[in-house]
């Protein structure tokens, strides 16, 4: 099972759960509307195309080209949910905290 870690707790919900959504979305509430849409787009993006696990095996000119999306607004986004300790990345890898 994938948890979501938020500010140092670890909480046990799968990661396509809507309680994960929502911790999701709440970590762009201080951002920009544009900024909370895309994390919103990113977000949906990796539940589809991350493993069982919670990684997503995709560089981040992949996710830019299949998002349409700026490199300088993906990596926005990405530092955001590093900064909430929602994702990690490591080497290629974009992968949920787990327990």
């Amino acid at each position: 099972m994938i948890s979501v870690k938020r500010n140092g707790e670890y909480g046990s919900v799968p990661f396509s759960d809507t309680k994960t959504i929502d911790i999701w979305r709440e970590s762009f509430s201080s951002e920009s509307e544009r900024i909370a849409e895309l994390g919103e787009k990113f977000m949906r993006y990796f539940m589809k195309n991350a493993t069982r696990e919670g990684v997503l095996f995709k560089t981040i000119k992949e996710i830019t080209g299949d998002l349409n999306m700026p490199h300088q607004t993906l990596s926005k986004i990405l530092k955001t949910l590093e900064d909430q300790k929602i994702i990690y990345r490591r080497n290629g890898i974009i992968g949920l905290w787990k327990d």
